[in-house]
């Protein structure tokens, strides 16, 4: 691999770097263990420090470097970051299973950070593989395959068998060839950081994918605005190396404290060191003055969603005597993720959806991080509240809300109770919440408005289900105890 890989880089293109992506139970730890096992030497395989992240394997004499262990949660950090997680995704999708919602979720990560796709049909040795349905579920999220017309590769693999992995490796070597992915040992040094840990023995280890440049033992490097000397480097083998070229896996050991995943290391005095430091790599409208906002875009298509930050930046742009400024965090079409409210947790940030919902589950992850997730169908108000949050207090006003929704329909049961077809608009409605209802928007009243009525939640459904809570922009049945006969559309019912 030396020669070929030597003979490479010297012509500026270096090996690709891969993620795999998909549903949990698809296969994707299945196939990155299949192609590790057939592509490394049974001597190798057991010295390799599993903890690393990453890992490089020789196909057809070429080299591909494997990210093993991002994770969607990691991958929307290192884009969230500036730092582009992989060159190559590659997505698993079960033949038996169909495309599911993390599926969705990787697509809309790929997207985002602008990935090529290969898809890997999986499990096609299991009772029910049908990979038109899997075709038919991928052209629903914007991925065309080949043979339905498009420009996606798609290729039928068994990892429990090990068949069409060679087939895999082929589409991958294929497209990397036609992308010509640049990268030079003379340029700057550029090494993405896929883990890091404070080990109790090493001290703090640092695992990281050279993208440009070389990293030598000694060197003096910056990350996440912390200096380190390399005081020692492996390899994805385990064995010590003093130096390290474009797509080269290795750990480090020299930082004194932790960087962030998806942060890129540089040469300490580079003039890429500003890079090292998160906040310059996330994208910055306006000037950080008085305030600033961190936002999280979800849009129900990629068009809207340049839409949406298109006007939000004019917002910051055109009004030149503006104390604040936004940073955009993520910009991503489908709807809010947990991913998201980590990170907008992390980072201090808010969610804003456009004409999409949010599931129950990030509600209620949101409500735990304390993060306003909010969706809009007009871009008007979307662009007036994000106005108000970075003018004072928007958003403040929200969290003070326990729950709120308005009645959109009735249903009487035979038994005579009257159903309340809600939207919650803010917080939760739970079961055995005390409550109100107001003829006006909560939002509007005055100590004056007394409430029509005064009683607590009974039960609550979603569907036919019943469920404990409801959570904000979503559709659910209130039964409320006492009964209130004059429950009618247009209402609103607060939570007290």
């Amino acid at each position: 691999m030396a020669n070929k890989k030597k003979n490479t880089i010297e012509k500026g293109i270096r090996a690709p770097i891969v993620t795999v992506m998909g549903h949990v139970d698809h296969g994707k730890t299945s196939i990155l263990d299949a192609i590790r096992n057939t592509s490394v030497q049974s001597g190798e395989y057991a010295g390799i420090t599993q903890h690393i992240g990453a890992y490089q394997i020789e196909h057809n004499e070429y080299p591909i470097t494997f990210i093993d262990t991002p994770g969607h949660a990691a991958f929307t950090q290192m884009r969230a970051r500036g730092g582009k997680a992989a060159d190559i995704v590659v997505l698993v999708v079960a033949a038996n299973d169909g495309v599911q919602p993390q599926t969705k979720e990787a697509i809309s990560h790929a997207n985002a950070a602008g990935s090529p796709v290969i898809v890997a049909i999986n499990k096609m040795d299991t009772a029910g593989a049908d990979t038109n349905n899997v075709k038919q579920g991928l052209s629903q999220e914007g991925i065309m395959v080949e043979d339905w017309g498009g420009d996606v590769v798609a290729v039928e693999t068994s990892a429990t068998e090990g068949k069409g992995l060679d087939e895999l490796l082929d589409a991958i070597g294929a497209l990397a060839e036609i992308s010509e992915i640049k990268g030079s040992p003379d340029n700057e040094l550029e090494a993405t950081i896929i883990e890091a840990r404070k080990d109790s023995k090493r001290g703090v280890v640092v695992s990281a994918i050279v993208r440009n440049g070389t990293i030598k033992f000694g060197q003096k490097v910056v990350a996440s605005g912390l200096e380190a000397k390399v005081k020692a480097m492996m390899d994805d083998t385990g064995n010590q190396v003093k130096e390290a070229i474009p797509s080269d896996v290795i750990e480090i050991l020299g930082f004194k404290e932790v960087p962030q995943i998806g942060d890129l290391i540089v040469e300490e005095g580079s003039e890429l060191e500003e890079l090292a430091v998160d906040e310059d790599r996330i994208e910055i409208v306006g000037q950080n003055t008085k305030k600033t906002i961190g936002i999280i875009i979800r849009a129900d298509t990629q068009g809207t969603l340049e839409a949406v930050k298109g006007s939000l930046a004019k917002l910051v742009t055109e009004n030149v005597s503006a104390d604040y400024s936004l940073k955009f965090l993520l910009e991503s079409t489908g709807t809010p993720t947990e991913s998201d409210v980590l990170l907008a947790s992390s980072t201090g940030g808010i969610i804003v959806g456009f004409n999409v919902k949010t599931p129950s589950s990030v509600t209620e992850l949101a409500k735990a991080k304390k993060v306003v997730v909010r969706s809009y169908q007009t871009i008007y108000d979307l662009i007036d509240d994000v106005k108000e949050a970075l003018e004072g207090t928007a958003f403040d006003e929200e969290a003070k809300i326990k729950g709120r929704a308005q009645v959109i329909k009735t249903f009487k049961l035979p038994s005579g109770d009257i159903i309340a077809g809600c939207m919650v608009t803010a917080g939760a409605l739970k079961v055995k919440s005390r409550v109100a209802i107001y003829e006006k928007d909560p939002a509007d009243l005055t100590d004056l408005d007394e409430p029509l009525y005064r009683g607590a939640i009974k039960k609550l459904k979603n569907k036919k289900e019943d469920v404990a809570m409801a959570g904000k922009d979503t559709e659910c049945g209130v039964l409320l105890k006492p009964p209130f006969e004059d429950i009618a559309k247009e209402l609103f019912i607060e939570v007290l």
